[in-house]
């Protein structure tokens, strides 16, 4: 068996630990582009990071924030103000969208033509990204630990990413105080999508050895840490536990996924909701699929979790969190089907990856369980 691993150079966990952007910052580079989401916009927080930068002598600028998921234009507008600012350094605080910006943002910056040009694989990347100093703010994508960035392309009517092992980020911070301003809904959605990388990730077809316990991990510290934030939302253990249950989901994804990333980027598409809305609406059904055709699939991962059914505990958990498990009630019906396979069949990743190959009979056959 052959593989390649790849991880962030190092990566701080602390509460408290978001001082340590500054500090990264000034050692890979003196001028750094700051990007973040809306809710960040014109905070404390920001303000706070910017005299730390320039107390280092680090000149900084701070893009417009990133609102919804990224698009190709996102990037390209992002990259062309890292050009025209010179910087050396992006530094992403934010949730999924903003790092997967961010990171297309530190290649584009160095690689000559469109963002489109590498999603549809016109262009092959020739050069490293500059530096990256990664934050995230929520528990959920573990985009700070991965060689991925995830971009919709609306031209094209596709959602596809963009990978290459040196776009991995080279410092992150682990830091639960960012999270503790999450509410219960997104919580509970983010901890999903972590969930859904890690349980795919541990019974891939292509699993290694690195990537099954790194998601066997992941899963541990994501029951400890979900449960506990829903108890008690200003809990710091349980948002790290959470936060590094993403980022070992992160790390865990390099050898493919599941059936709910299959048909989740085409749901996106055509109805707009968000990712982790459309794969915590599948998973469990996924989970129900896979094992009916394939029993036993899940043993590792139910002794990760502590329970006996993988898909009833992950109900559980979305129940708690005020989210249920179906795509219904984003008003998709029986008849869409034919819509959602044309956009998935232009995606088509991870279908083969899933413990059950992902056919289009076998799509069908989870979309309609979950609706």
């Amino acid at each position: 068996m052959s593989f390649e691993i790849t991880s962030p150079k190092i990566t701080h966990c602390s509460a408290g630990a978001f001082s340590k952007i500054a500090v990264e910052t000034a050692r890979l580079g003196k001028k750094a582009l700051i990007v973040i989401g809306e809710h960040l916009h014109n905070s404390e927080r920001i303000d706070e990071l910017i005299v730390n930068l320039q107390q280092l002598e680090v000149e900084c600028s701070v893009a417009d924030p990133v609102t919804g998921e990224p698009t190709v234009e996102m990037v390209d507008d992002l990259s062309a103000k890292a050009r025209q600012f010179t910087a050396g350094v992006i530094v992403a605080i934010g949730g999924g969208s903003v790092m997967d910006c961010a990171k297309a943002a530190a290649l584009m910056t160095t690689n000559p033509g469109q963002t489109e040009d590498y999603q549809l694989k016109h262009r092959e990347i020739q050069r490293p990204p500059i530096a990256q100093v990664f934050a995230p703010t929520t528990a959920g994508t573990g985009s700070e630990a991965t060689r991925v960035s995830v971009l919709t392309n609306e031209r094209a009517g596709i959602k596809r990413s963009i990978s290459h092992p040196l776009m991995t980020p080279d410092a992150v911070i682990l830091d639960p105080e960012l999270t503790v301003s999450l509410d219960k809904y997104l919580t509970i959605l983010t901890a999903m999508d972590a969930f859904a990388h890690a349980i795919e990730s541990a019974v891939s077809t292509k699993s290694t050895a690195y990537t099954r316990h790194m998601a066997l991990a992941s899963i541990e510290e994501l029951s400890r840490g979900l449960s506990g934030c829903q108890s008690n939302p200003n809990d710091l253990d349980a948002r790290m536990s959470c936060l590094l249950g993403s980022n070992f989901a992160g790390l865990s994804m390099q050898m493919g996924l599941g059936a709910s990333h299959s048909l989740a980027p085409a749901i996106c598409i055509v109805t707009g909701i968000r990712h982790s809305e459309a794969v915590a609406a599948l998973l469990p059904h996924v989970i129900r699929l896979n094992e009916s055709k394939l029993p036993r699939t899940y043993d590792e991962v139910k002794k990760a979790m502590g329970c006996g059914d993988v898909a009833d505990r992950l109900t559980e958990l979305c129940a708690a969190g005020g989210f249920q498990n179906n795509l219904s009630q984003f008003g998709l019906k029986a008849t869409d089907w034919g819509n959602i396979l044309e956009v998935m069949n232009r995606y088509g990743s991870h279908r083969a990856t899933n413990p059950v190959e992902v056919t289009d009979g076998f799509a069908q056959e989870l979309f309609l369980a979950s609706l």
